[in-house]
């Protein structure tokens, strides 16, 4: 009697293995508020749930497309969460660019604010001469400074020193052990001048005691 073969268990649509309330309008309304730039409580609550769940949501997601990318094969109850981790995340990064482009324009400046065109008669020619005024932005050096500390924090943000960027070619711990206690020489000498001010020897021309005549 030959052998049947296994039956494979019958494959479920994607949608019927999301949770109850992921439904396609919360989906459609997570990608899109998040397009628009909104946070992820925003974006929560503009497709009416918690961000608590998103949150959830979007970590098992997140999990699931790592472990996908190490080789595991994909699970079929977490294809809903990559899913939506996948098209928020595509989302984000389309808020991001259009944001970041912005930025850009407002640093470079040059921007078209206002356009007026008016029409007058020539005294000269007599003829009737259509001219446009153009008024536009002048360039913003704060919109580039956030670019630069938000982007390239590493390199432009207050406080950060060549030193801090720079590693020591020696055993960094001798180097700093060294450092502090020159450092400690110098303050010593600084609080003895400080206590005991030198005497200050008068000059050739400098005037120490004088008679007062009338």
């Amino acid at each position: 009697m030959p052998r049947r073969k296994p039956r494979r268990p019958p494959r479920i649509p994607a949608v019927l293995m999301r949770p109850r309330l992921m439904t396609d309008t919360v989906v459609d309304r997570l990608v899109e508020g998040s397009r628009m730039g909104m946070s992820l409580g925003n974006a929560a609550e503009y497709a009416g749930i918690s961000r608590r769940t998103l949150t959830y949501w979007l970590t098992r997601g997140r999990d699931e497309a790592l472990a996908i990318t190490a080789g595991q094969r994909p699970t079929a109850s977490e294809v809903a969460y990559v899913d939506l981790f996948d098209r928020v995340t595509g989302a984000r990064a389309q808020a991001a660019a259009r944001a970041m482009a912005q930025i850009q324009r407002a640093g470079a400046g040059g921007a078209v604010l206002e356009e007026v065109t008016r029409k007058f008669r020539d005294s000269v020619t007599g003829q009737i001469v259509e001219e446009t005024t153009l008024k536009r932005q002048v360039p913003d050096w704060k919109a580039s400074a956030w670019y630069l500390t938000h982007q390239h924090g590493a390199d432009y943000v207050e406080g950060y020193s060549l030193d801090a960027q720079l590693s020591p070619q020696d055993d960094g711990e001798e180097r700093v052990e060294a450092d502090l206690e020159g450092l400690a020489q110098r303050l010593a000498v600084t609080l003895h001048a400080v206590e005991y001010p030198p005497e200050i020897a008068p000059a050739d021309d400098e005037i120490v005691e004088a008679d007062i005549v009338e």
